[in-house]
């Protein structure tokens, strides 16, 4: 959260946290209060302010806490994290996912997929800063920050699918994304290498593994719920057809479309 006054108590703004037992103590708060997992800032980012997308935001001995923690009690951990020190220091960790990536390394590539930590790169932010940032009025340090960052960011992560990372589907929902995931699907395509049915895999079965819900959810089978989306046409021939929903049914009930 940026431009606001620092006496301010914002809900729902996460919290600074200082040494290993202030990371344990926030966890336990978390958790206590119903979070289904914990989200940790381990680089700096592209709409923060004052910081290198690359610069580490927690020691290690914090970030080994926050994972322990969290295990023990049963959450596993996503870490914001960009590149760097801080995004090998993550991994490292063990943390289940890093969200974003945008210039992962050959280590923690290797690292990653060694362990085993998924990777969502949220692709669709970062590429509407660049083109739309101005418009939707997204500062301009922000933009500035993306766009030096555009090129790579494409080279690195589909590096980072080749090697066999595990990828997973999010948007970082800010702005006016919330609702156009996917739109997603279309950028791993085109910046990521992957094919439709890939993509979709990614979307779906990837993203129910990577939050531990793949005995109910990710796969169409006997016994999962009934979640599902219809589109008109295969999307196996034009993957951009998952942007536009025919129907959608949640739970075996119908809540977008023809009811039939």
């Amino acid at each position: 959260m940026n431009g606001w006054s620092p006496f301010l108590d914002l809900p729902g703004t996460g919290a600074i946290v200082d040494g290993a037992d202030a990371v344990r103590r926030q966890v336990r708060l978390n958790v206590k209060y119903g979070a289904d997992q914990i989200k940790i800032v381990a680089t700096g980012g592209i709409l923060s302010v004052g910081d290198a997308i690359g610069a580490p935001q927690m020691t290690d001995e914090e970030l080994t806490a926050a994972v322990s923690e969290a295990t023990r009690l049963g959450r596993p951990v996503m870490a914001h994290a960009h590149a760097g020190a801080g995004l090998l220091a993550a991994v490292r960790a063990g943390v289940a996912s890093i969200d974003h990536g945008s210039l992962v390394s050959d280590t923690a590539i290797a690292e990653m997929k060694a362990r085993g930590t998924f990777l969502v790169p949220t692709l669709i932010i970062l590429e509407e800063i660049v083109r739309d940032g101005e418009a939707k009025g997204v500062p301009a340090y922000a933009r500035a920050k993306a766009t030096a960052i555009a090129a790579e960011r494409r080279v690195r992560l589909r590096a980072a699918y080749r090697a066999g990372v595990r990828f997973a589907l999010g948007t970082d929902a800010t702005s006016d994304i919330h609702g156009r995931n996917g739109e997603e699907f279309r950028y791993m395509v085109e910046i990521l290498g992957a094919t439709p049915m890939e993509a979709i895999t990614i979307g779906t079965r990837n993203g129910a593994t990577l939050l531990g819900v793949e005995q109910d959810l990710g796969t169409v089978a006997v016994g999962k719920l009934a979640d599902l989306v219809a589109v008109a046409g295969n999307p196996l021939e034009d993957i951009t057809r998952l942007q536009r929903t025919a129907l959608v049914m949640k739970g075996g009930t119908v809540v977008k479309g023809p009811a039939r």
